[in-house]
């Protein structure tokens, strides 16, 4: 009934705020139980509504899924996941979990070292990117860093300056696993200037990253982490090593 379908959408709600507090496997267990126990329902007879409300919940619990696989490094089972997140987004219309389920994509594909892939899955997500965040957090979060593994110097540069404009547009930011904010999108232009070689870019979008993140979370070991790097480029090795030290005694 109605109050059960309400009650999943608070899980998946809850999953998506507090991601970062459970270690992995255990969280991806419990996802995969409520997804279960969704799919169970499906076989149920009942109106047709009610069943794209189902398949809704069961596309963001599969992103949620997806993401777990990712973080566990099983790349394959990520894209599964996610694959099923963005065709029940497509089955639903959902353009928000087809856009985020294939952007997770585009990212597996570049830390999986096939950016052109990356770079495919991106543009396909920025086809759904129907609001000024969302097209900063496509922008940023997929299409900028695969340009960069490829070295594309000027549409890195274009990217970036779009990416920033749609945040500003956009004037907000959105917590959860499926959120963006300017702590992320700095994050990112860190890193894509940092491979083109723009050290003092780097340290730039990598300072202002730190300054919105909480000490000991993902993201701030992200920023200092990149921050270290540009010490290393510019041969500071003082620097970059204190630096990753205090991530090492910082983050358990």
């Amino acid at each position: 009934g109605p109050a059960t379908r309400e009650q999943i959408q608070r899980a998946v709600d809850y999953y998506a705020m507090n991601y970062a507090r459970y270690p992995p496997s255990i969280l991806a267990a419990e996802i995969h139980r409520c997804r279960t126990m969704v799919v169970d329902m499906l076989t149920r007879n009942q109106p047709e509504r009610d069943r794209t409300e189902l398949r809704r919940l069961a596309g963001w619990l599969s992103a949620l899924l997806g993401d777990l696989a990712f973080t566990l490094s099983d790349y394959v089972g990520a894209h599964i996941h996610l694959g099923t997140g963005a065709r029940l987004g497509i089955a639903v219309g959902e353009s928000r979990l087809t856009g985020w389920s294939l952007g997770a994509q585009s990212m597996v594909a570049f830390f999986g070292e096939r950016p052109v892939d990356a770079l495919g899955f991106a543009r396909q997500a920025s086809e759904y990117a129907n609001t000024a965040l969302h097209r900063a957090q496509i922008t940023a979060w997929c299409e900028l860093r695969a340009l960069a593994m490829l070295d594309h110097r000027s549409d890195v540069r274009r990217a970036a300056t779009l990416a920033q404009h749609h945040m500003d547009t956009a004037g907000r930011d959105e917590p959860g696993r499926f959120g963006f904010d300017h702590a992320e999108l700095h994050q990112h232009l860190a890193e894509a200037f940092l491979s083109l070689g723009d050290v003092s870019a780097a340290r730039l979008h990598a300072d202002c990253s730190l300054a919105l993140k909480n000490p000991g979370s993902g993201g701030w070991a992200a920023a200092t982490v990149i921050l270290a790097r540009a010490h290393a480029a510019e041969r500071s090795t003082a620097e970059a090593t204190a630096l990753a030290n205090s991530v090492l005694d910082t983050v358990p």
